[in-house]
C-alpha cells in the first residue's frame, strides 16, 4: 500500500521477511510509535483509513503484516487456511510483533512511547505479545478475536491495556469475554474493557454492512466511539510513559 502518506516497512524474524506499511505524522516529533495489527485482510484500505487518522494524531504508525512476505488475501476464501495458522502457532506471531515494534523504535526518537493496537485475528496477537512480557506504554485490542492464554502462557501483562468488543460479537462471544475478564483479574492486570451493546464483530469496518443477521456488521456509532477510546487512551498512556 503506498498512497502518498506512506512507505514501505520491511523488518524480519529469522529468514522470514515482513512488509508493512510506515506512516507518519505532520511533527517532526512523534507523540507516540503505534504498531497497527490489522484484520484478516491485512493491508487493506480500512487499516490504512486507522493509521492516517492515528499518524494525524501526531503518531508515527506501522502497520504490521500479519502472515508474512507481503501477503494480503483478496478473498475470503485465501483467509481460513492463514488465520488456522496464527492460531496454531501463537507463538510465532509473537515473534513477529516484537520484530516489528522493534524495527519501529529505529523510525523514531528514543523514549518514544510504544503502543500496539490490534483488530480481529491482529487483536489476538497484540494480547499474545502483551502476555509475552512486552515492556511498551500500552496495548488495544478492538473487535478482537480473542482467546484465553495459551497452555504454558503467563498471563501477567505489564502495561495498561484497553479490549473494545461488541455484546453481539459471534467471533469472540461474551462467554469468551467473561473468560478474559476472569484470566485478567487473576493476574492482576490494569485492563479495562468497553462494551458496545448491539454491536457485532468487524463493527469498525464500513464493507461488513448492516445486516444484523450476518457474522460481520459494521456500526457508525461503535466505531466512532472506539476510535475516540483508542485516541483517548494512547494519550493517556504515552503521557504516563514520558512522565516514568
Amino acid at each position: 500500500m503506498n498512497d502518498g502518506r506512506s512507505t514501505r516497512f520491511d523488518y524480519s524474524v529469522g529468514d522470514r521477511r515482513y512488509v508493512g506499511t510506515l506512516y507518519r505524522g505532520p511533527d517532526p516529533v512523534s507523540a507516540a510509535a503505534i504498531v497497527l495489527l490489522p484484520d484478516w485482510r491485512g493491508q487493506s484500505s480500512l487499516a490504512g483509513d486507522h493509521a492516517g487518522y492515528l499518524a494525524g494524531l501526531g503518531c508515527t504508525v506501522a502497520i504490521a503484516d500479519l502472515y508474512g512476505d507481503g501477503f494480503n488475501p483478496d478473498n475470503p476464501e485465501q483467509v481460513g487456511p492463514m488465520v488456522r495458522r496464527l492460531l496454531d502457532k501463537r507463538a510465532d506471531g509473537v515473534d513477529a510483533l516484537a520484530a516489528c515494534v522493534a524495527r519501529l523504535r529505529q523510525e523514531v526518537a528514543p523514549r518514544t512511547p510504544v503502543v500496539c493496537l490490534g483488530y480481529s485475528a491482529g487483536g489476538m496477537v497484540v494480547l499474545d505479545y502483551a502476555r509475552s512480557g512486552a515492556s511498551i506504554a500500552g496495548f488495544i485490542l478492538c473487535s478482537a478475536l480473542l482467546k484465553t492464554a495459551a497452555p504454558g502462557m503467563d498471563a501477567h501483562i505489564e502495561a495498561p491495556v484497553l479490549i473494545l468488543q461488541g455484546t453481539q460479537d459471534q467471533v469472540s462471544p461474551m462467554e469468551t469475554i467473561h473468560a478474559v475478564i476472569a484470566e485478567m483479574d487473576a493476574a492482576g492486570n490494569d485492563v479495562r474493557f468497553e462494551l458496545y451493546s448491539q454491536t457485532h464483530h468487524a463493527f469498525d469496518n464500513p464493507e461488513a454492512g448492516t445486516d444484523p443477521a450476518a457474522r460481520l456488521v459494521y456500526s457508525s456509532r461503535s466505531a466512532h466511539r472506539a476510535r475516540h477510546a483508542i485516541a483517548h487512551f494512547i494519550a493517556e498512556v504515552a503521557g504516563q510513559a514520558r512522565e516514568d
